[in-house]
């Protein structure tokens, strides 16, 4: 007669706990010190005396950084383990975080932007440690409030950047951050625990479908580091023709090349992949339904969470009847339901989902539907801030719906040695639906524009017309990504009744 005996690794410890604490504490700022510098690009591009297309790519370079090092900090997570990239990652950002007021040129900044843009990368390091010290049934919530913690950055940052760009400079977003990385630096050592055993030992074939666990003969692992070169080519090179994209008509070298070197790197990347022995990212695992299709949704919602971020700001400063005219405090301010909502909803879905496994699935659609609910209020309400704070406190909850379900789903059929992987490519959507958005919104609001004067200073401004333009592709966005979900749920219910008819308590 056997007994079976509960294990006690289904309560959280305190040391997961404090962990956790830690890791909102740290995507928090690197969140912020994205959105913040939104607001400060004309104050930078005047102080070094440069463009404002320029000046943007303090921005897009934090951003390209983040794309490419996500896959590569992700894998060397499996590989060497978490906590040690998780210290690489803090210290560049902290250093850069110190530099970056006291760069003497645009490119100085540039280039140290490039280098905190490592941080964006802590997603699947974070990710990885979560589900490493997390019990699995109580995974969800650890997930959900770092998410929680991911947009209420974006939102931090949306709300009380125009405030110090306005009040201090630019400079002063990294002052007040630098001595909070550094401190946030000396507790990730500190207190950060995780069980580094958990690498990846062998690349033999996934069984995603059964999600068996079989035994594997430990081999010695190499970087593949011919991959890493293409793929981050491929992703330098897409996201520049993105950036680019909108001076197609006026300038299309500059878009086209990018894109046709991005073009010839992605092929070179996918048959280097598929020969070589340990690779940087595991096909099977890129182009399985499931993942593929969340991951594709995961990129249409970066783009529609970053055409809110850029679109929103400018509905909002410029003057009537453009926009509404606010002044910095109150456009901050008109994001500052849209983060409070994240910040509450993301451990109250976390929590369901860790009681109710079931949930998971069944509200994937439902929070997709949510955001198109949220570009229909936008596209009829959003001539005034009581409108657009109603709007985004309910796409607030779809943000923290969304990923919450996304991710959960894609972690799920995940072999656990390649959770770093698995989660630095769905970030990397996201990372690269970030540097879309801006894209897609300051194209489609400078299609028309209108000659307005303020103060007896004339300025060209967006037509209105361009932001319901701007809102309808957003809808479109949603409605397709409805679709989309809800034939990746229709897969996943049907690979979740494989795996449990094969387990050893529903097996035939």
């Amino acid at each position: 007669m056997s007994t079976s005996v509960q294990p006690q690794s289904e309560q959280v410890s305190f040391n997961a706990w404090k962990s956790l604490l830690v890791l909102t504490g740290t995507i928090v700022i690197f969140l912020y010190l994205n959105t913040a510098m939104s607001p400060a690009l004309p104050s930078i591009a005047k102080d070094f005396d440069t463009s404002l297309s320029t000046a943007s790519w303090v921005m897009t370079a934090y951003m390209v950084s983040g794309a490419v090092m996500t896959v590569v900090m992700g894998r060397l997570s499996d590989l060497v383990g978490a906590k040690k990239m998780l210290m690489i990652m803090m210290l560049f950002f902290t250093v850069g975080t110190i530099l970056a007021p006291f760069a003497q040129d645009i490119f100085t900044l540039i280039i140290i932007r490039v280098f905190q843009g490592i941080a964006v990368a802590s997603t699947p390091i974070s990710t990885k440690i979560i589900r490493d010290t997390f019990p699995k049934s109580k995974f969800p919530i650890g997930l959900s409030v770092y998410l929680a913690a991911y947009s209420g950055g974006m939102a931090l940052g949306a709300v009380l950047g125009p405030v110090v760009a306005a009040g201090g400079g630019w400079q002063y977003n990294f002052y007040y951050i630098a001595p909070i990385a550094a401190i946030l630096t000396f507790v990730s050592w500190k207190f950060v625990h995780v069980d580094e055993s958990k690498k990846i030992h062998d690349e033999e074939n996934i069984d995603l479908e059964s999600q068996t666990d079989k035994p594997k003969k430990a081999k010695k692992q190499h970087i593949d580091f011919i991959g890493i070169i293409t793929m981050a080519m491929t992703l330098v090179s897409f996201l520049i023709a993105i950036t680019f994209s909108g001076s197609i008509a006026t300038n299309p070298i500059s878009f086209v090349i990018p894109l046709v070197f991005g073009i010839v790197f992605l092929v070179i990347f996918l048959i280097v992949e598929k020969r070589v022995k340990n690779p940087l990212v595991n096909l099977k695992l890129v182009f399985h339904p499931v993942i593929l299709i969340g991951n594709i949704i995961m990129l249409m919602f970066g783009i529609l969470q970053y055409i809110v971020i850029t679109g929103i700001p400018q509905l909002g400063s410029a003057p009537p009847p453009s926009g509404l005219g606010l002044d910095p405090i109150h456009v901050g301010l008109l994001q500052l339901a849209f983060g409070l909502s994240m910040m509450i909803f993301g451990p109250v879905f976390g929590i369901l989902i860790a009681k109710r496994r079931h949930l998971n699935l069944k509200l994937l659609v439902p929070g997709i539907g949510i955001s198109a609910i949220t570009f229909l209020m936008l596209l009829f309400f959003h001539y005034s801030s009581a409108g657009i704070n109603s709007s985004l406190f309910i796409f607030g909850i779809a943000g923290a719906l969304l990923p919450t379900t996304l991710i959960n789903v894609i972690i799920g059929i995940t072999p656990k040695e390649y959770t770093g992987i698995s989660s630095a490519i769905t970030n990397m959507m996201r990372i690269v639906g970030g540097a879309i958005g801006p894209v897609i919104t300051t194209v489609i609001l400078a299609t028309s524009t209108i000659d307005i004067t303020v103060d007896n200073v004339e300025g060209t401004y967006p037509s209105p017309v361009t932001f319901n333009i701007l809102f309808i592709v957003g809808l479109v966005m949603t409605i397709l990504s409805v679709f989309l979900a809800l034939i990746m749920k229709h897969r996943a219910t049907k690979l979740a009744a494989v795996a449990s008819a094969t387990t050893p308590t529903g097996k035939k």
